[in-house]
């Protein structure tokens, strides 16, 4: 059986004062609510702010994910909303598109139009919950001009919405179905960034290492990844845009997966709070608090639920979120029971809602703030951690910062090689997985349970809708908003497009339709599978 760390670190027996005793607590760990911010940045703790617990949707039409999210608020989800994607939207290509229709709607929402967001939000407030959409980078800019014109429509001040929905531009790189060149990624992220922070919007932006380790990454690699991300991404908001870093510093939120190495998982949320700090008061000089504290969610491990006996993945979602809990997070999605198979079914969701409510509710978990803080070993595996991320991070800078690393394939090696490693572990029985090399039980014996399921047929009718529902726009004021968005797209790259990108947005315009012609504008084929030409004249 394994007695080491994914990142190679030994595993003793038994910890004791000797293990810490390079270790100052006023320097290295601190009280809550202190630099360098292990401990947490609230010195009470969830006594004064219990985490945002929500559930992930996102299955078929925009109606149909509009009913799961009332469900979900029935069940007790009322602070804040999560919604993925679809493969479709997150490329991005639309449902009528010959690729389009035979995933639209599966694995996630077809939100590629406002109408569909509008659809999506129908009797669900915009202020009083966070508002969290995650898909693809390429996405994001579509999905913060969603935001601007439903509040709009609605009468809302725009500093009231808050939550998260643009994303960092490496999507693709870490296993999703982004399609978008990198370098155009990278402009719009910036774009969309700058946008956020120039009109003081209450949006945060995934800049997320979870996608890295859901495909494979080790926690020492996801913390240099992640930082790796922060430094090089913020850093061209501050030197490229102009901004200021005390205002940058509040845009970055990091989703951190979280497995079931109980103690592994805590010490690296708690490292990563430290390594942040740092990395903004030394690197960036920031000069308040705020800028310095990293706001970090947790996603328990989807990659931990197996297919067998899926059961039992009850108990990894409750010991995963137990570990984000103790290592204090501000949000909590858990994978559920039956996350190998499909999207959570209703039955799946409560289970997984439950869970995070019996572990604030019942456990007494809430009631002191970072309650494995002085333990030996997680103080230890805490540095340990952070040492062995600094020294994978060193790895980065000398290939030329992230973007290059990325360009380079060192990253993908990296994780390529980590999630090789992780699987031959499991095949030769090093690492132990109930179900799947230990216990395991006969096809036959395996429990059932209620999964939910998509049609083709479901499919094809998102795509016949979207076609039918294209012919009935002012296509007048479309064809002008899409003519002003490709001039803008053509200037440099310091040009914000949000703009022209939001007022197409409102003409309804949809997402394949505006990433086209942004591409053509940087010189790619209008589609990024190259199946279909641009429907607009353009000069």
């Amino acid at each position: 059986m394994k007695r080491q760390t994914d990142y190679g670190y030994e595993i003793k027996p038994v910890y004791t004062p000797k293990d810490v005793s390079d270790i100052s607590y006023e320097k290295d760990i601190g009280d809550p609510g202190s630099y360098p911010f292990v401990r947490g940045y609230y010195p009470n703790g969830y006594r004064d702010r219990i985490w945002t617990r929500r559930m992930t949707a996102g299955l078929g039409s925009s109606r149909r994910t509009n009913k799961v999210l009332k469900k979900y608020r029935e069940m007790g989800q009322t602070q804040g909303m999560l919604v993925i994607h679809d493969r479709p939207s997150a490329m991005p290509i639309d449902a009528d598109h010959p690729m389009g229709r035979r995933e639209a709607g599966v694995l996630g929402w077809h939100g590629v139009s406002l109408l569909e967001f509008e659809e999506l939000m129908d009797g669900i407030p915009l202020i009083g919950q966070s508002i969290t959409l995650l898909g693809s980078s390429a996405m994001s800019c579509m999905r913060l001009a969603y935001i601007v014109a439903l509040a709009e429509k609605r009468g809302i001040d725009l500093k009231e919405v808050h939550g998260s929905v643009t994303e960092y531009p490496f999507c693709h790189t870490f296993g999703q179905t982004d399609h978008m060149p990198l370098d155009l990624n990278i402009r719009l992220w910036l774009d969309s960034s700058e946008f956020i922070i120039r009109n003081k919007i209450r949006m945060r932006c995934g800049i997320l290492s979870q996608h890295f380790q859901e495909s494979g990454g080790n926690n020492a690699q996801a913390l240099a990844v992640e930082i790796g991300q922060l430094k090089e991404l913020l850093g061209l908001l501050v030197n490229e845009r102009g901004l200021d870093f005390d205002d940058v510093g509040l845009l970055p939120y990091e989703l951190v997966s979280i497995g079931s190495r109980f103690f592994e998982e805590i010490a690296k949320v708690r490292a990563l709070r430290r390594m942040y700090a740092r990395m903004a008061r030394e690197t960036f000089n920031a000069k308040t608090e705020k800028a310095c504290q990293l706001l970090i969610s947790v996603h328990t491990s989807g990659r931990t639920m197996t297919y067998q006996q899926p059961y039992n993945n009850i108990a990894r979602c409750a010991i995963q979120t137990l570990a984000g809990a103790i290592a204090g997070c501000t949000a909590i999605d858990n994978a559920c029971l039956d996350n190998a198979h499909a999207e959570p079914s209703a039955f799946a969701a409560r289970m997984s809602l439950n869970t995070q409510h019996i572990i604030s509710d019942e456990t007494g978990v809430t009631d002191v703030t970072d309650p494995l803080a002085g333990s030996y070993f997680v103080e230890r595996l805490t540095n340990e951690v952070e040492d062995a991320a600094y020294k994978i991070l060193q790895q980065i800078e000398k290939e030329g910062g992230m973007i290059a690393a990325v360009k380079k394939g060192y990253i993908h090696n990296m994780m390529y090689e980590s999630a090789r490693k992780r699987q031959k572990e499991i095949e030769t029985g090093e690492r132990l997985i109930v179900g799947v090399n230990e216990l395991i039980i006969p096809p036959e014996d395996d429990d059932d349970i209620p999964i939910q399921s998509l049609e083709a047929s479901d499919s094809e009718e998102i795509a016949k809708r979207i076609e039918k529902w294209k012919e009935t726009r002012d296509m007048s004021i479309l064809k002008d908003k899409i003519a002003q968005l490709y001039k803008d797209a053509k200037k440099d790259r310091n040009h914000n497009l949000m703009p022209a990108i939001i007022e197409a947005v409102k003409a309804y315009a949809t997402a394949g339709e505006i990433m086209g012609v942004i591409r053509m504008a940087h010189g790619f084929h209008y589609d990024p599978l190259e199946m279909i030409d641009c429907p607009f004249k353009l000069s």
